[in-house]
């Protein structure tokens, strides 16, 4: 890709992710380690919605990486926001994500699910959900726990949206961890108890199981209706 700033200030490396909406690329910023991340333009869109959607959205996610780091949450540090070139030039973590964590060093990971519990409850507390809480999404450097891709982010959460991070994060642990589902959620629980309180974590646990009824009653009725579809 091309950016707008060069030479010196900005050199892009290779690609690190492609995801549905953006592209991680590893970079110098000023001869440091860093990454950007980058929102190309969609050709299935009419040019001046798909223009004011990228831009839209690069300011939001900036927007909500400074709120929750304003409300005490380890994010990237973020250099550069480019709403014209749609990008963001932040920090390059050197750790490991939780996902590789959990089936490297359990005891550390248990740990970062504590930590990212009380991250989580004061990312609520700010009214802000993160929209993609998954153990991929959370990196270990050192004995610090780093929340990143705020691209799903709410700035004006309400309880439903607080419900689908906790149940997104479970949901993560059971497809990819399912032998430490039980201890990783105590861990994050005791977290978020310690911010947030033991009132907060029942009515947040009872709204989550609400959700995850939900969900399994819609999967249920569409393996009916799929079912009754292919009977001869």
């Amino acid at each position: 890709m091309e950016a707008r700033l060069c030479g010196r200030a900005l050199e892009i490396g290779g690609l690190l992710y492609r995801g549905a909406e953006a592209e991680v690329y590893e970079a110098r910023w000023f001869c440091m380690p860093a990454v950007v991340k980058v929102r190309p333009p969609k050709p299935y869109r009419h040019p001046r919605i798909d223009e004011l959607l990228r831009t839209r959205r690069t300011v939001a996610e900036a927007r909500a990486m400074y709120a929750a780091l304003r409300a005490g949450v380890s994010v990237p540090a973020v250099y550069l926001v480019d709403p014209l070139e749609k990008i963001i030039v932040m920090e390059r973590l050197e750790g490991i994500s939780l996902a590789h964590l959990v089936e490297a060093d359990s005891g550390r990971a248990l740990e970062a699910a504590r930590r990212l519990g009380s991250m989580a409850a004061r990312l609520h507390a700010a009214g802000v959900a993160h929209g993609d809480l998954t153990t991929s999404n959370v990196v270990v450097v050192g004995d610090e726990v780093f929340l990143v891709d705020f691209g799903l982010a709410s700035l004006d959460a309400d309880e439903d949206d607080y419900a689908v991070d906790v149940h997104l994060f479970m949901r993560s642990l059971e497809s990819t961890h399912p032998d430490h589902v039980e201890d990783m959620l105590k861990s994050f629980l005791e977290g978020y108890r310690q911010v947030a309180g033991g009132d907060a974590v029942e009515n947040l646990m009872r709204r989550v199981e609400e959700i995850r009824l939900m969900g399994r009653y819609r999967e249920e009725r569409r393996r009916s209706v799929w079912g009754q579809v292919e009977q001869p």
